[in-house]
Formats: structure tokens, C-alpha cells, sequence
């Protein structure tokens, strides 16, 4: 009996990358070298090949260099800054799982936060991307020795930096949320179920109108504080800002588990 090709493929390259494929093309690059102070995502393409993400800010290139596409960060833990990249390193310790198959495909990693050399916090990491072109992301963070809050803050945890094109402000791009309310002004420290930034990413052809894609992220009803603020900008950044409202403490021994959900289109609808 033959054994099923699989449709998700993912594999490590060198320059301390992960690469995965639906179906034989890119659809997301995973860095977790050292060279960087945190492991990301760049870049996350579209069933039609459009990458929605951008590597840096739109405007702002040295103060804003941890804008690197989708990544994993905290501005509050016990005061310490886990966010840009002269603060708090996310260290990442190994790969523990590159798993290929027919209906999806998993990389797996553990990090830990760093404040000097001390660990603060483990976490580990799952990115599945499924044949229908959903990525799952699973969060897990551990405290071993000390009891760990997480402050109020709009950054953390999941982030996300669109293509300059695909922002309000650069692009004429739109967010949108599962309440129906648009853009920054509307959006902004409210709670939604998910949140969607889309705007032109190609030019139409011959004279037509410009070809548009989009991200949508969802959070998970499991996941504590659901349905999440968002913190989001006109100029291309989006993020559920889990400690928006308040602060989550936890407890020597015990785990935070975080799960969302995001989708990669083409077109101008939400992936909702």
C-alpha cells in the first residue's frame, strides 16, 4: 500500500530556518537564530503567493527593528521588558518537533526568557499549519522558581507587522473585528473575537483594481481573558493584547496556555 504524500511539508535549512510547504510551496519561514533576540515568522504567504508580512517598520527602521512579521513578546513580566530588541532576549533553546504529513504539519520549539542569564519563564511553542491553510498556534509558558505576573500592557503576546501596502495608512488597507467595527479609532482596546487586517498587496492588471489579501487572527474561546482586546495601528501592526485590561499572575509549577488561530487570505473578506 503506498503511503500518503505529504501535503504539509516542513524542514530545517540552513541559517537556522524552518521552512514549511502545502503542497510543494512556501508558505511560512521560521527564524530562530541567534543573531536575533527572539524567534519570528517571515515570510507567511497566501494560498495565491502573496506575503502579508513585513520584516521591520514601515517608517520607523531602528527603534521599531523587532517588527519582524509574527512573533512571540511581553513588555511587563515582573517589570522586566520581553519586547524590543536592546531589552530581555526570548532565547531559543531547541527545535523539539518537525512533523510533515497529509492534512498538516507541526514545528515545535522550546525558549526561554532570559533576564541575563536566569531563566524567568519556559515556554514552548507549536506552529501547525493545516491543509486548509489555517495556522494554529499553541503557547505554553512555565515558571520553575518564582511567581511570575504579567502586567497591564498593550504588547503581548502574539504581535504582527502586515506588509507596508496592506496598511491603513501607507495602503489604504482596512482592519476589521467580529463586531463589524473598522479601523484603529473603532478597534482599539476593544474586545472581539478575532480581528482582521487586509489591504492591496498587487497591483490590478490592466488598469483594474488593485489585488488585495489579508490576515486574520483569531483567539481561542479556551484561552483566559477571551475574547481579547486588540491593540492595533493604522500603520500596518496588530496584535490580541492579552493583558489590555489586566494583569495574569502565575503561580510557581504551574503553565499559561495560550492558543489563537490565523489565516492567510486573498481577497478583502476576513477569514472569519
Amino acid at each position: 500500500m503506498a503511503i500518503p504524500f505529504p501535503r504539509i511539508q516542513c524542514f530545517q535549512e540552513p541559517g537556522d530556518r524552518v521552512v514549511v510547504t502545502r503542497d510543494g510551496r512556501l508558505v511560512f519561514n521560521y527564524h530562530f537564530g541567534a543573531i536575533y533576540p527572539r524567534p519570528f515568522i517571515y515570510p507567511l504567504l497566501t494560498p495565491q503567493g502573496h506575503n502579508v508580512l513585513a520584516c521591520g517598520h514601515s517608517v520607523d527602521l531602528v527603534s521599531h527593528s523587532h517588527h519582524r512579521g509574527i512573533f512571540i513578546a511581553h513588555s511587563d513580566v515582573n517589570g522586566h521588558k520581553f519586547w524590543a530588541d536592546r531589552e530581555h532576549p526570548c532565547g531559543h533553546e531547541r527545535l523539539l518537533k518537525l512533523e510533515s504529513g497529509v492534512e498538516q504539519g507541526t514545528v515545535a520549539s522550546k525558549n526561554f526568557w532570559l533576564v541575563g542569564a536566569t531563566p524567568l519563564l519556559e515556554e514552548t511553542r507549536e506552529f501547525t499549519l493545516r491543509a486548509d491553510g489555517a495556522l494554529l498556534v499553541a503557547l505554553e509558558f512555565t515558571v520553575h522558581n518564582a511567581e511570575v505576573t504579567f502586567g497591564v500592557t498593550k504588547f503581548g503576546f502574539l504581535a504582527c507587522r502586515v506588509a507596508k501596502t496592506i496598511g491603513v495608512a501607507a495602503g489604504g488597507g482596512k482592519i476589521t473585528d467580529a463586531a463589524g467595527r473598522v479601523n484603529e479609532k473603532a478597534i482599539f482596546g476593544q474586545s472581539s473575537a478575532w480581528c482582521d487586517y487586509s489591504g492591496p498587496i498587487a497591483a490590478g492588471k490592466d488598469g483594474g483594481p488593485d489585488v488585495w489579501a489579508g490576515i486574520t487572527i483569531h483567539d481561542d474561546p479556551a484561552n483566559p481573558h477571551y475574547p481579547t482586546p486588540w491593540m492595533c495601528r493604522e500603520d500596518g501592526w496588530f496584535s490580541p493584547a492579552f493583558n489590555m485590561a489586566e494583569p495574569f499572575t502565575l503561580k510557581s509549577g504551574a503553565k499559561l496556555a495560550l492558543r489563537y488561530r490565523i489565516v492567510a487570505h486573498d481577497g478583502a473578506e476576513p477569514a472569519a
